[in-house]
């Protein structure tokens, strides 16, 4: 069953090459589990030669004479395939395209036509009909057609297998993820959560630092309080005191009236030191006397005040060495890595990346406009994304600009540097203008050879192997 085995996809290199299954009892290799098909068709003829067919192919197959009988097959047992004559007595396949449908929606069904009556065909294809056969028909085509079927019925039941899981423990607030290294995070992060102590919270950059921060305070006993967090790597020297611990009036030029910093605004809540390893040495002492001593003194004040905060803190930096470096002081580290936790980078759980895009696509205006191509989630998957989870997340966004029809495709996934993605075009179900589509991969080659090139037309266009002439031209053409 593909649902509970994985794709097991069936041997098509051509029938008169395959080889029979084997019996089990023969100690002797058998073929995969194969998909099981119903065919459906008035003609003794034809059922019995795709019966024929399919079955050296490696598929399991069911034969059924008509629409009563097709409803009944449906009714007994679950089919991976179904191809149906499109018109019979007592009914057509229109009929057993809707309960097949009922019974399963991903499963892939194909309508068998007489050579120039497609049109009904295309129509049926609009119901979710996934392809329609011409006969007479090559048998080579057929295997391939139901290779690609089975394909999308794969990625369709692992989607909804994603779906579910998600539904029970595939996240935490927006923290998204099924792999073994997200539920061990999220374990940590609840048991992390109820204690009001210090947490260090590492991963590279785009892995969902702050979410996980956030999450840390939501589900702790401050979530009412404030959650007030910053990029020590943001702000200067000379306003990151300030902003932290606040100023009184007259410290400095334009210190007209005291200001509370946020340590201050954080009272009763939580304090999430973004980017802590870009600190500045004097903002690092003065932060390991607030977590030490609980309390911190105003820019220009005299008076120590106390306060009431946790502590979160991230990094996308090895803390250790910067330590070894002499850029971070030993004795702040191991105040705040108190409860270390580590965000695995995307290429680590790449498992999750089906059902991140998923997330993604239902936060967006008009969600359910959106249809996702099988090859747009292989190009994901290939993807190494050195962005992580925010780079997907941009990707995804992208592609949803890109796309006309709101049908996902590889070539509307654009990798680093912007161009599009996959190496291998991939033609959408419904085609695509070509021309178009050209231009587009075009246009955005000769920018991604600008930007490398810092916008020196002579550099980009022997980046391209083009002459001085032709990147004048094109870069004109498309007013880079």
């Amino acid at each position: 069953d593909l649902a509970l085995g994985g794709p097991h996809y069936p041997p098509c290199p051509g029938v008169t090459a395959l080889p029979k299954r084997r019996d089990v009892a023969s100690e002797t290799e058998v073929l995969p589990l194969a998909a099981r098909v119903l065919v459906v068709d008035d003609e003794r003829g034809m059922r019995d030669f795709l019966q024929i067919m399919l079955e050296r192919s490696g598929y399991e197959v069911v034969i059924a004479g008509g629409v009563a009988e097709a409803r009944q097959r449906l009714q007994e047992a679950v089919f991976d395939v179904v191809i149906t004559d499109l018109k019979m007595p007592g009914g057509s396949g229109l009929d057993v395209l809707a309960a097949a449908k009922e019974g399963d929606p991903s499963c892939v069904v194909f309508l068998m036509t007489a050579y120039g009556d497609t049109t009904s065909a295309v129509e049926a294809m609009k119901l979710g009909a996934y392809d329609y056969l011409t006969k007479p028909f090559q048998v080579e085509e057929v295997n391939i057609s139901l290779r690609n079927g089975l394909e999308l019925r794969r990625l369709a039941i692992e989607n909804r297998r994603l779906r579910e899981a998600a539904a029970h423990h595939g996240g935490l607030d927006r923290l998204v993820g099924i792999s073994p290294p997200m539920q061990a995070l999220f374990d940590l992060l609840l048991r992390t959560a109820s204690r009001d102590c210090t947490v260090l919270i590492t991963g590279e950059s785009g892995t969902g630092k702050e979410l996980v921060a956030r999450a840390i305070h939501d589900h702790s006993q401050r979530r009412d309080r404030p959650f007030v967090a910053i990029n020590c790597g943001a702000i200067p020297e000379t306003l990151l005191e300030s902003e932290l611990f606040g100023h009184e009036k007259g410290a400095f030029t334009g210190a007209v009236a005291p200001k509370e910093g946020i340590f201050e605004v954080a009272r009763g809540g939580t304090l999430f030191l973004d980017e802590i390893g870009e600190a500045p040495p004097l903002i690092q002492v003065k932060l390991l006397r607030a977590i030490q001593e609980r309390c911190i003194r105003r820019v220009g004040g005299v008076e120590d005040i106390g306060i009431d905060v946790r502590f979160l803190a991230a990094t996308n930096r090895a803390l250790e060495e910067e330590i070894r470096e002499g850029r971070f002081r030993e004795d702040l580290y191991y105040r705040l890595n108190v409860i270390p936790i580590h965000l695995p980078p995307l290429r680590e759980r790449r498992e999750d990346i089906p059902l991140l895009v998923e997330s993604f696509l239902s936060r967006l205006d008009g969600a359910s406009t959106f249809t996702v191509d099988p090859s747009f989630l292989r190009a994901c998957l290939d993807h190494p994304w050195p962005g992580n989870v925010r780079e997907l997340e941009n990707a995804v966004e992208r592609a949803t600009i890109l796309s006309p029809d709101g049908r996902l495709c590889a070539d509307h996934l654009m990798a680093v540097g912007g161009v599009a993605g996959p190496a291998e075009a991939v033609l959408p179900q419904d085609g695509l203008d070509f021309e178009q589509w050209i231009a587009g991969q075009e246009r955005r080659l000769l920018a991604q050879a600008l930007a490398r090139a810092d916008g020196v037309k002579s550099e980009a266009a022997r980046l391209l192997n083009l002459s001085a002439r032709s990147m004048r031209y094109l870069v004109d053409k498309y007013q880079l």
